[in-house]
């Protein structure tokens, strides 16, 4: 069982039968998306984190490990009974970071499909964390309705994956986004981690300035996202930040918010008289206008989404993902 979910929304019906959320599961929560949606919804819901890596902890989410030959989907909803489930599998890793299209596989497509029936069948709101990747160019700000389809394997796995997820689950909410934010604590280290290292030890590093996104940190996308739940939102919805900037530039204010020296490199001149070919590797900037109609909601600069990661690595933030807390395995009968 991989851990990758699609979001389904209550029906009319189960709305009034089920008026609120209370019991969350997080499917994913050794994601940068899934660990941070985990600390950010624990004061609001009893959160239950399903992961993949034992060692990762989320102070105030009870904890499980999925095994490799555990229960399915839909034993797991059975047992569980939440009323919401989040899938942040694969897909939910940021395309900016190198090591995400080497983990998105058929695997994800069936899980995706898997996870979405079960949420259906046990009328449970389902959310399915999906990626800008899935697009490139020649335009910048896609909508929900954009055809500039990127032709990698990886981003036609993606698209895969959203339409097994819509058709096990028509209700079903589907969030296209470019998180970052802190890796929780046994997970394995993330890219936001990986640029400070490299800044830190003045490292030269040669970052694309190319391909063009709209990150936005990963608890701004948590905040939406527990609104869009809360509301019941359905459909396909486009979450990112409202600022267009590359890897490089990004890397640069990622140095002067935390205060750490910035090496330039000089480039040579690089022709772009044919489009930019790659999964992630061109324009893949998200137009926003859908989801903060639905929601009554503005998009975060990316400079407030800095400041945030920043301020967090602070105060403390990160001792959420402490070592310490228990983890339950468990296992098909």
């Amino acid at each position: 069982m991989v851990l990758i979910q699609t979001a389904t929304v209550h029906q009319k019906h189960a709305r009034a039968r089920r008026p609120s959320v209370k019991r969350l599961l997080i499917v994913g929560a050794e994601t940068v998306v899934g660990a941070n949606l985990a600390t950010e919804a624990s004061d609001r819901y009893q959160v239950v984190a399903l992961t993949h890596e034992p060692r990762v902890s989320i102070l105030g989410c009870e904890m499980l490990t999925a095994g490799k030959d555990g229960p399915s989907p839909q034993e797991w909803l059975e047992d569980l009974q939440p009323d919401a489930v989040v899938l942040c599998g694969p897909a939910s890793r940021s395309a900016w970071d190198s090591a995400t299209e080497t983990v998105i596989d058929e695997q994800m497509v069936l899980s995706a499909g898997e996870w979405a029936a079960a949420s259906r069948s046990q009328e449970c709101h389902f959310t399915f964390i999906s990626s800008d990747a899935v697009f490139s160019g020649p335009w910048m700000f896609h909508d929900e309705d954009s055809q500039a389809f990127c032709p990698s394997p990886g981003a036609r796995l993606i698209l895969r994956a959203e339409k097994m997820a819509a058709e096990q689950c028509p209700q079903g909410l589907i969030i296209r986004t470019n998180a970052f934010g802190w890796s929780p604590a046994g997970g394995s280290v993330g890219w936001i981690d990986q640029i400070l290292a490299d800044l830190d030890r003045r490292s030269l590093q040669n970052y694309d300035f190319l391909r063009h996104g709209t990150p936005i940190l990963a608890t701004d996308l948590a905040d939406i996202l527990l609104r869009a739940i809360d509301e019941n939102l359905t459909g396909l919805h486009h979450v990112g930040s409202a600022e267009r900037v590359n890897p490089l530039q990004f890397a640069q204010r990622l140095a002067d918010h935390f205060e750490l020296p910035w090496l330039s490199v000089r480039r040579a001149e690089e022709s772009l008289d044919e489009p930019v070919v790659g999964f992630g590797a061109g324009e893949t900037s998200l137009q926003t206008k859908k989801i903060r109609k639905a929601l009554c909601v503005a998009m975060p600069m990316l400079s407030e989404g800095l400041s945030r990661l920043r301020a967090q690595q602070q105060d403390g933030y990160c001792d959420q993902f402490g070592p310490d807390h228990p983890v339950a395995v468990r296992q098909s009968a």
